[in-house]
Parts: structure tokens; C-alpha cells; sequence
């Protein structure tokens, strides 16, 4: 290859710079370097380029040429999003996992831990009253029926009741047959339990008969509910898992079990009637 021919392939003047000479090598070297262009053409070019800048620059030492970098590949940058995403799955979940814990701890020991204990011990309290007045013997109470609604619902036996009031001011869901016996006669008996004084049966004696009439929609009536619900607190009080039981059954017994205890205790006089025993 001529000088001329070099400097033709170069894309340089006769007596170009030696700098400018290096200069263009480095461009076309990485332009036709075998690494960069696959063309089966840039190898036979590489080597003319190789052979005129020796000869051009008249040295065998040939300066270093960059050779970028090849590009990510595409499995690599999967690969690399995969680790990112693993460690964030991983962080989220430890982070769960802490709030968690706390979560655990506030219902063990914080003040949330003591309004169950308390709520456990007042069930407890009022779970003994409730076992004691389904053995002791019932009181009776004396009553007058002031009113009754000629409104009928249907009770959970299918049976027809009706609301009916007394002059002490007790509000009863009676039979709804049985209000034609209070028109004849509206003295009554009231059954009640011994401690808590829940009502449980109207004795009717119009005609010179003994009518029994059983009341609906008391806490008596349903009282089998009163002894889940009150349960529930002292269960999950003794329950020691931490587990997804124990954070449902640590609310319901605040938010369900203390607040049904609280309406029971306060309708009616019960927590009076609990304190002494029953003797008022």
C-alpha cells in the first residue's frame, strides 16, 4: 500500500500531524474493529487500517484503542430486576412482620391489654350471676298493665307478639292472644331471677285461670347469646398463639363482648341488682 493510498484511506493531506494521524486511526479502529462490526468486510478493512497507520506513522507501537463496552444483554437486566424486585419483597415483608409484632405486643401489654382484663373479669362476674339465677328459685313481682300495642311482629317460633307496658314501667313483647286476658283483669305476676332480675315469664289469673305467658326479646330469651359473648373475653384473654384468632378475638372482646356487657349492666338496673346480690 502507497503513502498516498494511506493517506486516501485515512481521509487525511500529505503530511498530516502525527496527532492527527492517531486521531483517525482511533475512529476508524473503532468503526471496523472485528468486535464492533460483525460485517464480514470489517475484518479485511481492520487490517488495511492497521497496515497504513504503521505505515504512516512510522512505528510498530500501536496506541491503545477503546473498544466499547458490548450492552447489557437482555437476560442480565431480567436478571438484575429480579434481584431489585426480591430484595423489596423481602424488606416489605420484614417490615410487616415488625408491625406485626407490635401489633402483638400493644394487645399483650398496652392499654388495650388492660381494658380486655377488665372486661374478662367483669364477664366473669356477671357468667357467675347468670349460672347462679338458672338454679336459684325465681322471685315474683306484682304488676299492672298500663297499655298494650295492637302492633303484632312475628317472634323467632313464628308466634304473634306484641308490646305491652306496665305501670312501673316495664316494656314487655307478649303473645298477642293475651292481651284480651288484661283486658279483664291487668293484674299480673312478674317471674323473675333471683339475682339479676331478668323477667321471664308474665302470670296472667283473668277468668280464675293461671295463664303463664312467656316474654320475647329479652336478654333472657336469648340468653344462650349472653353465654358466647361473655365467654369470648375470658378465651381469648388465656389464648397465648399470636395468630390472626388472636388480634379478631382481642377486638371483638373489646368492641362486641364490653359493649353488649355495658348495655346489659345498664338496662334494666342489672349492675344494681348485681351489686347487691339481688336484694334490690
Amino acid at each position: 500500500m502507497t503513502g498516498s493510498e494511506c493517506y486516501k484511506l485515512f481521509g487525511l493531506k500529505p503530511g498530516a500531524s502525527e496527532e492527527e494521524i492517531r486521531k483517525k486511526y482511533r475512529a476508524l479502529a473503532k468503526k471496523f474493529h472485528p468486535d464492533v462490526n460483525l460485517d464480514e468486510k470489517s475484518n479485511k478493512r481492520f487490517l488495511e487500517i492497521q497496515e497504513a497507520y504503521e505505515f504512516l506513522i512510522q512505528d510498530t507501537t500501536i496506541p491503545e484503542i477503546e473498544i466499547p463496552e458490548p450492552e447489557t444483554s437482555l437476560e442480565e437486566e431480567y436478571a438484575a430486576y429480579r434481584a431489585h424486585a426480591a430484595e423489596q419483597f423481602r424488606a416489605r415483608k420484614q417490615k410487616e412482620e415488625q408491625e406485626l409484632q407490635a401489633l402483638y405486643s400493644r394487645l399483650r401489654t398496652g392499654t388495650s391489654h388492660l381494658i380486655h382484663r377488665f372486661i374478662s373479669v367483669a364477664c366473669s362476674i356477671v357468667l357467675i350471676a347468670l349460672v347462679f339465677d338458672l338454679f336459684l328459685p325465681h322471685r315474683l313481682e306484682k304488676g299492672v298493665i298500663e297499655s298494650y300495642s295492637t302492633d303484632t311482629y312475628q317472634s323467632m317460633n313464628s308466634q304473634l307478639v306484641s308490646l305491652a307496658k306496665t305501670t312501673a314501667g316495664d316494656r314487655f313483647f307478649l303473645n298477642a292472644f293475651s292481651n284480651r286476658y288484661f283486658d279483664t283483669n291487668p293484674f299480673i305476676d312478674i317471674e323473675r331471677t333471683r339475682i339479676l332480675h331478668q323477667s321471664i315469664h308474665v302470670v296472667s289469673h283473668a277468668h280464675d285461670l293461671k295463664q303463664i305467658i312467656p316474654i320475647h326479646f329479652s336478654f333472657y330469651w336469648a340468653q344462650a347469646v349472653l353465654f358466647v359473648f361473655f365467654l369470648i373475653p375470658l378465651v381469648f384473654f388465656w389464648y397465648r398463639e399470636n395468630d390472626p384468632f388472636f388480634i379478631m378475638g382481642s377486638y371483638f372482646s373489646r368492641y362486641g363482648s364490653g359493649i353488649l356487657l355495658l348495655y346489659f349492666l345498664m338496662t334494666e338496673g342489672r349492675w344494681y341488682h348485681l351489686l347487691t346480690l339481688g336484694y334490690y
